[in-house]
This record gives C-alpha cells, sequence and structure tokens, in this order.
C-alpha cells in the first residue's frame, strides 16, 4: 500500500507539472475542456514483481489565447478558435475538413476538390476560389476577411510574396509543412498543429489513430518482401522527367509500400535523365499527371527510351490520373490510401491487381486510333514479350 500511495503521489504531481504548462500567464477568454487518459503504475509485490496499468480519465482545461508555432519556426498567437479560414493548397483543405472545421473555411485554392463537400460548396458560394497555390489573388482573400490563411511551407511565393502582403494588411498567416512532408508524421504533425489552433485535439488524435492502423496494417504484410526499383514520374516524358527524391513523402510512400526508389539518392524533386533512368533500370514505372489522355501517354512512352526498361518489357508501367494522382499527390488524410494505391502496384502477389478506374496499365492497354485519313479504324495492344 505504501508503494501505492507512493504512486499515487507522483502521478498528482505529474498531473500539476502538465497544467503549470499550459499558457496561464494570460487571463483566459475561453476555456475550452478536453479528457486525456492519464497512466498509474501500481506495482504488486508478491512471489514475482508484476506491474498493472489502470486508465483513468482525468479532465484539464486548456485556455485561451494560446501559441502555436508554424513550420517556418514563427510563434502564432490565436486569442480564440478561427471563424473564417482560407486555405492554399488541397492537403491543407482536405486536413481541414478531416477535422470538422470545413464549416469555417470560406476560401481555397483552385486545386482543392476534396471532400466533393468543397466543390459543392464552391458551386452554392459558400466558398470562394482565391487562385492557384503559386498565383493567389491577395485582393480577393483580402476581401473576405480572413481570421487566417493557411500557407504551404515550401511553395515559394507564398513564403516571400503573399505572406509578407498579407501580414502588411494585417491578415495573418500560418505556414503548415504540407507539401514538404517527409513521411506520414510531417502529416501527422500538420494534423496536431490544426488541432491545437481549432482546440479539436481529441479529433486529431481519432484520425491520426485511423490512418496509421491502416498504414501498419499495409506494412505487417510487407515484411521480408523482395522490393523491385520503382520509377514514378511528375507527368509523361515530355513533362521533364521530374521524379520523387528518397527524402519527399511519394519517396517514403514508395519505400513504404515495398519499393526500391531509384531517385532515392536524390533530395526532394530531381529532373532525372534517360541515361540515369536506364541505369538503374526501373521494374516497375508509376506516372502520375491529374488531367492526361491515356493514349497520348502511350504514344508517348512507347516511344521513348523507357521501352529499353524492365518495366516496360514485364508490362509494368501505370498511369495515375484524377483522383488517384490527387491521392499520391496530396501529404494528407489520404495518405494510407495512397499507400494501398502503391501497394497493389509495386506487390499485386501479395495485395491482388489494382482495378481502380484511375489507375492504368498503359503496356498492355488496348485502344482504337484512326488515321489521317478518317477511313481505317486500326486497332492496337500493346503485347508483352
Amino acid at each position: 500500500m505504501e508503494i501505492k500511495t507512493i504512486a499515487l503521489i507522483v502521478i498528482a504531481l505529474i498531473i500539476g507539472i502538465a497544467i503549470g504548462y499550459t499558457p496561464i500567464a494570460f487571463m483566459p477568454k475561453t476555456l475550452e475542456t478536453i479528457t486525456i487518459p492519464v497512466y498509474e503504475t501500481v506495482t504488486y509485490r508478491e512471489t514475482v514483481v508484476t506491474t498493472v496499468t489502470q486508465v483513468q480519465q482525468t479532465t484539464v482545461s486548456l485556455s485561451w489565447p494560446r501559441k502555436v508555432v508554424d513550420a517556418l519556426g514563427r510563434e502564432i498567437t490565436f486569442d480564440a478558435p478561427p471563424q473564417r479560414v482560407v486555405s492554399t493548397i488541397p492537403s491543407i483543405t482536405e486536413n481541414l475538413f478531416a477535422l470538422g472545421v470545413g464549416t469555417k473555411v470560406i476560401g481555397v485554392d483552385q486545386y482543392s476538390n476534396y471532400p466533393p463537400e468543397v466543390l459543392d460548396l464552391i458551386n452554392k458560394g459558400s466558398i470562394a476560389v482565391v487562385g492557384k497555390p503559386w498565383t493567389l489573388d491577395i485582393e480577393k482573400i483580402a476581401a473576405l476577411k480572413p481570421d487566417i490563411v493557411f500557407m504551404c511551407r515550401g511553395v515559394k511565393p507564398q513564403e516571400t510574396q503573399f505572406a509578407p502582403k498579407l501580414e502588411e494588411m494585417g491578415i495573418k498567416t500560418f505556414f503548415l509543412t504540407c507539401d514538404t512532408a517527409k513521411d506520414q508524421y510531417d502529416i501527422y504533425k500538420d494534423l496536431r498543429l490544426l488541432g491545437q489552433i481549432f482546440g479539436v485535439e481529441q479529433k486529431a488524435e481519432e484520425v491520426i489513430s485511423n490512418i496509421d492502423k491502416k498504414i501498419s496494417s499495409i506494412i505487417n504484410k510487407l515484411v521480408n518482401v523482395s522490393r523491385p526499383r520503382v520509377l514514378q514520374l511528375a507527368g509523361p516524358p515530355s513533362w521533364g522527367l521530374w521524379s520523387a527524391g528518397g527524402d519527399t513523402f511519394i519517396g517514403w510512400l514508395i519505400k513504404t509500400a515495398g519499393g526500391s526508389n531509384i531517385a532515392s539518392t536524390y533530395s526532394g524533386w530531381p529532373q532525372l535523365s534517360y541515361e540515369y533512368i536506364l541505369s538503374k533500370d526501373p521494374e516497375v514505372i508509376i506516372i502520375t499527371a491529374h488531367d492526361v489522355d491515356a493514349k497520348s501517354v502511350y504514344k508517348e512512352v512507347s516511344s521513348s527510351p523507357l521501352v529499353n526498361t524492365t518495366a516496360w518489357k514485364k508490362g509494368r508501367v501505370y498511369l495515375l490520373t484524377g483522383e488517384a494522382d490527387d491521392v499520391l499527390s496530396r501529404p494528407g488524410p489520404r495518405i494510407a490510401e495512397a499507400l494501398e494505391i502503391l501497394a497493389k502496384i509495386i506487390h499485386p502477389e501479395i495485395f491482388g491487381e489494382i482495378t481502380r478506374s484511375d489507375v492504368t496499365n498503359i503496356v498492355s492497354m488496348s485502344f482504337s486510333l484512326i488515321d489521317v485519313s478518317g477511313f481505317i479504324n486500326i486497332e492496337i495492344k500493346a503485347v508483352v514479350v
């Protein structure tokens, strides 16, 4: 009993210290109450020592205002949860809606299209479109009178042009990691930051837990698998052979899905050469492009040096368009779905062949072409030898 009493005293002290780190230097304007688990460890001594962990619910009050550090290292003060919000990149928009604060969004970038509710609200005029992430309409944003504008670290015009202009106009900005994420933990960090800003910390943890369970389920099936060499291209070859380096979230996805990224030695998003690609001889090629025609991509790839890769010869060249491209290209709450797509492409022997309509195997596809005379219909089918 003496040990149990001491343990309880220690727990009480821990709770007191935890409360001491809340921003009590300010007189709180509002109080938000959340419930978090506190773990009590009790040791019983018998013939052997057994440790039993009991969970009890303890209520802690978090006060406003609160200070949150953004992805640029700036400390931003929030007097209360923001009520009028602008998102300047799709992954941030998806995070906001996943956390249940989508009703506070009054402006988004041109590419934000998920969840479907976003497009509905745009069509109804409840959400304004404020331009592309690299060419934001600052005056339009200012006219919306937002409490906060969420921006993306790594989008240079946002860092060097748009944020300073908005700050000069008295509009608060906050940068998230978003597209510079290196793995799922950077995505979790963004979700937690938004949870703090809006006072929905518990919801953030629920979303993270659900994502993590799905990711773990996939990883557990890939223990000791062989790792085929994988090339990811952002667009068809004519776009410049841009790929995902080893320290990008897509690089992390390839590795976690059981592949070996041939661009892993590069940082960021390198532009590769055909010579480099052929020297690495990828066994799987994944091309991502939102609005492209599969026929045109087939023609382009089939007339390029990529036909000399094992990936082409074995019929493992895939085109991701539409939603599949969005899912893979956005480091947000659908990251587990992105991992599943890649796992099915890289390891169909474990996960089964991928059957999504927005994922096309362009080597084995068949289609019809009309020649210039318009009289001859030619059926073309790529044959894998």
